[in-house]
């Protein structure tokens, strides 16, 4: 064995141990460091994360309006003396600006702004010649305003909508409106307003009368010169379908001096979202699904009814009325019998024994639809109700005439308004197209 010569029993730590001590320390040292270092990061990463803010959405509406008035000279009637037009048009402009900005323009060929805004417009209105341009046709003043409604923009166009020729061809042949009004006016509007239900874009026209002081121009762009005679004028609203719904909404609250008529011509799908009620107009014995019903026990002499709630608010104001839902309600099922027995608007409906979630579901609609059930021959099956797309005719009795000579055959009337109606009808009417298309199943 070898001998440590000089060492005591407690021996003092050599060179190496002390180096090796302070090294030992030192990884110990920046370990720690290392992971305060990673804990750090971490924590900022977190923290960052957390913060993260995920971008706002903006609720979709009517960001602006533009407001078309039509200058050519046949117009220039309706501005002198006190005539509905200027209280109506004043009335319309100055409430639209309530529901969101308004900029005004003429348009007969190109569009023009008009200087001054609104109110510079209302107070020309009354005090400057603004129909003084040469006719132009309609369908490229339609296709000019509806080119500007896009995005969260409407447009409204006031006019006469008298179908027209260029003068230059009613020169050559005075009866070529007569004769051509239905084959080629009316398929320049169905071409135009094709193109917009292609864009997602519908219309509405709101139909007025006013006195007329000056000169008409016949079919035959003879002159008559007239004074207080009653015509009719028209404004077209033009923009996404639920921005037009909500502007008519909003303008039927605001208007004091509401339109005669109006028709509303949609572009989007049918809808398809409906609540079934457990308890409402319930007869007979069944149970509430979410697709329907189950457990459905029905003999003819011994029928079940059941009712469903429906959101109309977007359908133009005569698919929304009880007779016409009643009238035009198609129903289709493969191996049942059932009937629609009762249209109610909501305010009618008695919510006496509604409970809570029930009077919830009402409040949500505009409408509910009750249903019988007579036969059931299988063990389960699918009903479809359909609203098929209908336009009121209104405008082709008693506001549209096919000779505009006379004071008889003009009055109150606008020439071929029927071809110009129809056209437009036509681009958005098809056998597929509907107002409201549900599907549900029935089970026993």
């Amino acid at each position: 064995m070898r001998e440590l010569s000089g060492r005591e029993p407690d021996f003092k730590p050599t060179r190496y141990d002390v180096h090796k001590r302070i090294n030992q320390s030192s990884c110990r040292a920046w370990g720690l460091v290392f992971l305060v270092l990673v804990l750090f990061v971490q924590g900022c990463g977190r923290k960052e994360k957390k913060t993260e803010k995920q971008p706002e959405t903006k609720p979709a509406g009517i960001s602006n309006i533009l407001f078309f008035l039509e200058t050519s000279a046949s117009m220039g009637g309706y501005l002198k003396g006190e005539t509905n037009f200027k209280v109506a048009v004043s009335e319309i402009v100055t409430k639209l600006n309530q529901v969101a900005p308004v900029e005004v323009w003429t348009i007969a060929g190109k569009p023009q702004p008009v200087v001054g805004g609104y109110n510079q417009f209302v107070v020309n209105l009354a005090t400057t010649p603004l129909a003084t341009e040469r006719s132009s046709e309609l369908h490229k003043i339609f296709k000019q305003v509806g080119e500007k409604a896009k995005g969260n923009t409407v447009t409204l166009l006031v006019s006469d909508c008298i179908l027209s020729f260029p003068d230059a061809d009613i020169k050559q042949n005075p009866e070529i409106n007569r004769q051509n009004a239905e084959s080629v006016l009316k398929s320049q509007i169905n071409d135009q307003f094709a193109a917009l239900k292609k864009q997602g874009v519908s219309a509405s026209v709101w139909a007025y009368s006013s006195g007329f002081n000056g000169t008409y121009y016949d079919y035959q762009n003879n002159k008559h010169k007239l004074a207080g005679e009653s015509r009719p004028f028209y404004i077209w609203v033009i923009g996404k379908q639920e921005l037009v719904a909500d502007l008519n909404q909003k303008m039927n609250e605001l208007l004091i001096t509401k339109p005669a008529k109006q028709l509303d011509f949609g572009a989007s799908g049918a809808l398809k979202q409906f609540d079934l009620f457990f308890s409402l107009n319930k007869k007979g014995s069944w149970r509430a699904e979410k697709a329907g019903l189950t457990e459905l026990s029905v003999k003819p002499a011994a029928p079940a009814e059941f009712a469903v709630g429906v959101n109309l608010s977007g359908l133009p104001a005569y698919a929304q009325a009880e007779e016409y839902i009643r009238k035009n309600a198609v129903l289709t099922t493969p191996s049942a019998t059932v009937k629609l027995v009762n249209v109610q608007q909501k305010e009618k409906v008695s919510t006496e024994r509604l409970k809570e979630r029930e009077l919830k579901l009402l409040n949500q609609n505009t409408h509910v639809l009750t249903f019988r059930v007579e036969n059931l021959y299988d063990e389960k099956t699918g009903l479809t109700i359909k609203l098929p797309v209908r336009f009121d005719d209104w405008y082709a009795n008693g506001w549209s005439t096919m000779d505009d000579r006379t004071p008889a055959s003009r009055f109150n009337k606008t020439f071929a308004l029927v071809h110009l109606m129809n056209g437009v009808k036509e681009a958005y009417q098809s056998s597929t197209n509907d107002f409201l298309v549900l599907n549900l199943n029935l089970e026993k």
